[in-house]
């Protein structure tokens, strides 16, 4: 019985041998042909991004973020400028860019800090004069490989030599509006405007972070300068124009899209190359690539998950935040299948971390000191501050500045000693102007401009 039974079962195997060969050659077949299906329909996507005019190639990343023909780059006497600069020879009595901190706002600087600070900048005159005439050049593109920005650990030096000389413009805003030269103290603040300016072509989120950074600084240094001196209505009304003008450049949905061709190039990368130009990107979520199912599926996604914030960074500021925090919602309820979205999304878009409540905290600081400009307007022809924001409509401001944390108004209230100005920021709570300073440790803080004088 047990002979005849295997006597049958042999006269079957070769059968089932073919069905099971015939079984692997279809699902070779679909699979080859899924995969065709896949690339010639990412090579579509491609090309529609291509043809709407934005990069998919380092290559194209070049040519979009090149300057005009002709024009004059700013990007070589900023690098010099940046060469030039003298680290303060004692950091115990210079703040900004030592370890002194700086007095309360409205307080005189002491006097040994003062003459710390008029030495740092007498060995800085030649970094200075150059930044000045670097920031009346219109257009910058420093030169860099591309290529470096696929790698979390490479920096260009431009952006190792640049936030320095910022910190040492804002330390100029301060020191002269200690003196009482408010003309010196509004050119420092403009100069500082442009040189974050000068990263407005500058691809992907580490520039857009550095420009934000630069932009946080200007507007520092003018908070204290406004509380050290009387600036004319004049340097005012600039002031308040090459804040806006700096507004315009802070530019998120440009980010994004350069962003995303890193996105695409570091996919390209990982799929070719036997070491990943994301280093951070380990070898066992490298292997996901060849899963099928999942490798067809891993840039399309990606440029969907790309296309959204695009489209997320344009809307009002006010709606940004919720819809980034909407984005990370769906794309944690996406199944297995798009494991590499899941995984590498946020990572290869930069969006880790805070990144857009960064981006929002430096639109609202800027929004401060341009209302705090205005008041200081209205100061000037009434003697007095305002009792509220809207009283500055529309001589001063075109309307009352947006906190783009919950679309409110943002916060203002006279105090004893002059104004404060604040926003709540991502946490959506009215601290009720408590700054940074004055929250301690892990607790909540208000985003501020406060004038005292």
């Amino acid at each position: 019985m047990d002979h005849e039974s295997h006597r049958k079962l042999g006269r079957f195997s070769p059968k089932v041998r073919h069905v099971v060969l015939a079984i692997v050659a279809i699902m070779a077949a679909l699979i080859l042909l899924s995969t065709a299906m896949s690339r010639r329909a990412l090579n579509r996507r491609l090309e529609a991004v291509r043809a709407a005019g934005y990069p998919t190639t380092l290559a194209e990343l070049a040519e979009y973020t090149a300057l005009p023909e002709g024009a004059a780059n700013a990007a070589d006497v900023y690098q010099r400028a940046f060469r030039a600069y003298v680290p303060p020879a004692s950091e115990a009595n210079v703040p900004i860019l030592g370890e002194a901190e700086l007095p309360a706002r409205g307080v005189a600087l002491p006097e040994p800090m003062a003459r710390a600070i008029a030495d740092c900048l007498a060995a800085n005159q030649q970094c200075l004069v150059l930044l000045n005439e670097a920031g009346r050049i219109e257009h910058c593109r420093y030169e860099w490989d591309y290529a470096d920005a696929l790698s979390p650990l490479k920096r260009p030096d431009h952006q190792k030599g640049l936030p320095n000389c910022a910190k040492l413009l804002r330390l100029c805003a301060v020191y002269h509006g200690h003196m009482d030269n408010a003309d010196a103290a509004a050119a420092s603040v403009r100069s500082t405007l442009q040189l974050a300016d000068s990263l407005r072509r500058e691809p992907g989120w580490l520039a857009h972070t550095s420009q934000g950074a630069c932009l946080a600084g200007a507007v520092s240094g003018l908070e204290r300068a406004l509380s050290l001196t009387t600036f004319t209505d004049r340097q005012l009304r600039e002031l308040h124009e090459a804040l806006a003008a700096s507004a315009a450049t802070l530019d998120l949905a440009e980010t994004m899209i350069t962003q995303r061709c890193f996105a695409i190039e570091t996919l390209r990368g990982l799929k070719y190359s036997k070491r990943p130009p994301l280093k951070v990107l380990i070898r066992t979520r490298e292997t996901v690539l060849w899963v099928p199912g999942i490798h067809g599926k891993g840039l399309p996604d990606v440029l969907d998950y790309a296309e959204d914030c695009v489209d997320a960074a344009r809307l009002p500021p006010v709606q940004r935040l919720r819809r980034f925090r909407q984005l990370d919602a769906e794309l944690y309820r996406l199944s297995t299948l798009h494991a590499m979205v899941k995984a590498w999304g946020p990572a290869l878009m930069s969006l880790r971390g805070r990144t857009i409540e960064t981006d929002l905290r430096v639109r609202a600081h800027l929004d401060l000191a341009r209302a705090a400009l205005a008041i200081e307007r209205y100061r000037l022809v009434t003697g007095k501050v305002p009792a509220e924001l809207a009283v500055l409509v529309p001589q001063y401001l075109n309307e009352v500045p947006i906190d783009p944390f919950d679309g409110q108004p943002i916060r203002y209230r006279r105090t004893e000693a002059g104004y404060l100005l604040y926003s709540i920021m991502e946490d959506g709570q009215d601290n009720g102007g408590r700054t940074r300073e004055e929250a301690g440790q892990d607790q909540p803080y208000d985003l501020c401009f406060i004038v005292v004088r």
